[in-house]
């Protein structure tokens, strides 16, 4: 489930975006302090480390006190931003009313991160310190841990109503994720020519446009939004996903050096590391250049069929052959295709929801 690190920076109209976060920071702390006294003192510091993680929340949080720079977390602004856009323009300051469900979405991001780097081989702290059996098995736990802190708010007396249809809405999303995730990691094994363009579309919608869609959705139904309203927010958030899964992969198959445009519409020299390509994904750049039908293959096509020399094959050199086979460009067009979709999606919400436009289009880049 690989993501970008793109996300709003400032402020919303009247919304504080670092207000909001220390919010979401204090009560992550304190739902985590409920199990001090049930956890042994590895698995907790096992958990901090995850939670703690680049574009954590509470890597942030910390940052900010020590005045550091942080990379600004946006998995509970999905959420919030996805309550606030649910809502009418004169009750959006109900925001707080999602903090639960934000909280449940960093919780559940963090061991989903922990399982895709054991999943693709990824750098690891917790891995590299502890092993892969108890990663995984915090990760379960951080799993559950998610799905209480919604549990607990629907049992709290005077708490949200409707945190039980949020808990329904992540349990979802969890499950389409770990679905596009088993897509990703079956597709590496098929012969390449198997593995389709709209396949490949398939594991993007199932993996980052779960998660993200799924993330929105929570916010919306914590407000107890209607089925239309909850139903656009939630589309607008699976369109939003795939353009972020979309511009992942597409800077992951460019020759170094290469000068990107990423979704905020900032530009950047990369150099990309050895990720993808040495993986033998089937990412839709990727799978595009795979399907070319030129009379020699090319360098993707040779590398990808294995045989005497396929190991030897230089990355740059399929970097460059996905390029030139138009995978790139084709990435590109699917990636406008989603994000004309996320505005039809906004458009229709902002007929329903005005001043939707205004809350939820920092996510699209404008």
């Amino acid at each position: 489930m690989d993501r970008t690190d793109g996300a709003p920076a400032s402020t919303v109209g009247e919304f504080d975006i670092p207000g909001a976060l220390r919010e979401v920071d204090a009560a992550l702390k304190a739902a985590l302090l409920r199990y001090a006294e049930q956890l042994p003192p590895d698995l907790i510091t096992m958990g901090k480390m995850a939670l703690h993680a680049r574009g954590k929340v509470m890597a942030w949080s910390r940052a900010q006190e020590t005045g550091a720079e942080a990379l600004l977390p946006r998995w509970p602004l999905f959420v919030l931003f996805g309550c606030r856009a649910a809502l009418p323009a004169e009750e959006r300051g109900r925001w707080r009313e999602a903090i639960p469900a934000a909280v449940a979405v960093e919780i559940a991001i963090a061991a989903a991160d922990l399982i895709d780097e054991w999943s693709d081989g990824d750098d690891s702290p917790v891995i590299e310190q502890y092993g892969p059996g108890q990663a995984i098995n915090v990760a379960n736990l951080m799993l559950v841990m998610a799905q209480q802190v919604l549990v607990w708010e629907a049992q709290r007396p005077g708490g949200n109503a409707y945190a039980g249809g949020a808990l329904g809405a992540l349990q979802d999303m969890l499950v389409e994720a770990a679905v596009g995730q088993h897509l990703d990691m079956a597709y590496e094994h098929m012969p390449y020519r198997d593995v389709t363009p709209e396949m490949s579309g398939q594991m993007t919608e199932k993996k980052a446009g779960a998660l993200i869609g799924g993330a929105c959705r929570m916010g919306a139904l914590m407000t107890g939004a209607d089925e239309e309203v909850t139903a656009l927010v939630w589309r607008f958030g699976r369109q939003v996903g795939g353009m972020a899964q979309l511009a992942n992969d597409i800077q992951d198959v460019l020759p170094h050096g290469t000068e990107v445009v990423t979704p905020d519409g900032s530009g950047a020299l990369i150099a990309p590391p050895k990720t993808d390509l040495a993986r033998r994904k089937r990412t839709l750049p990727i799978v595009f250049a795979l399907r070319d039908e030129a009379a020699e293959p090319n360098a993707v096509q040779r590398a990808y069929a294995g045989g005497p020399g396929a190991e030897g094959i230089d990355e740059d050199a399929m970097r460059r052959a996905v390029m030139e086979a138009g995978g790139v460009n084709f990435a590109h067009l699917v990636l406008d295709v989603y994000r004309n979709n996320a505005t039809e999606a906004l458009d229709a919400l902002e007929a329903v929801r005005p001043g939707a436009r205004d809350v939820l289009s920092p996510l699209l880049g404008g």
